[in-house]
């Protein structure tokens, strides 16, 4: 009997196909040439800048916002069982990932034109981004039951995004973004098959439990 998809997995995949829906029909209302190298990614959500397209790119953050909040609640599935140690990296990650929700929604909300709201709160977002990525890379890697090499990434990931914030640099905003949303997908996977893990654990052990308690019955 296969177990229900966890609820990490099913927001996180949702999450990036929103991401990647919303996010690619705002580039196509985009009127002007939009590059990589002279760009932020916000630009698709500027109502000067795209002003029949912005509105596809704010929607898309407060929704993706939404759903990566459901994403770092359903973390908790891989503190069961887990040592202390695990379990607070996982639950800082968690917090941390919540403000960056949060922070993500708020982008959304006050569009690129409005620079000092939503230059606060793209700060708070990506700075909260890379602790809750290093918080996840190492409790993955203090996890028996997700792939190591998901942590590996994530802390790379997280190198990556902390010299996108100090750099400011379009292109490395370009690179973080992308890297962020693999991180999701990858985490996704890895509770999944943690929780698949562990209900087959959980199985096994209710099948053994059967025969003694029958034998015990009998005697």
């Amino acid at each position: 009997m296969r177990t229900r998809y966890p609820v990490t997995t099913i927001a996180g995949v949702a999450s990036i196909a929103v991401c990647v829906s919303l996010g690619s029909a705002a580039y196509l209302f985009y009127p002007w040439a939009f590059s990589p190298m002279t760009n932020w990614i916000s630009d698709l959500g500027n109502t000067w800048l795209n002003p029949r397209g912005s509105m596809f790119f704010r929607a898309d953050m407060v929704v993706v916002g939404i759903g990566l909040s459901v994403f770092f609640l359903g973390l908790r599935t891989l503190t069961h069982g887990q040592r202390l140690l695990t379990r607070l990296l996982i639950i800082t990650a968690q917090l941390s990932g919540l403000v960056a929700s949060l922070a993500l929604a708020m982008t959304g909300v006050f569009s690129e034109n409005q620079q000092s709201a939503h230059a606060l709160w793209a700060t708070v977002l990506f700075v909260a981004l890379a602790v809750t990525v290093m918080m996840l890379g190492w409790g993955v890697l203090s996890h028996p039951g997700v792939p190591a090499w998901i942590g590996y990434f994530a802390l790379a990931a997280f190198a990556v995004d902390i010299v996108s914030i100090v750099a400011r640099s379009y292109w490395l905003e370009w690179v973080a973004v992308p890297l962020l949303l693999l991180i999701v997908a990858q985490v996704s996977y890895g509770t999944l098959r943690a929780t698949r893990a562990r209900a087959g654990r959980e199985m096994g052990a209710a099948r053994e439990a059967r025969p003694a308690a029958a034998s015990s019955a009998e005697s």
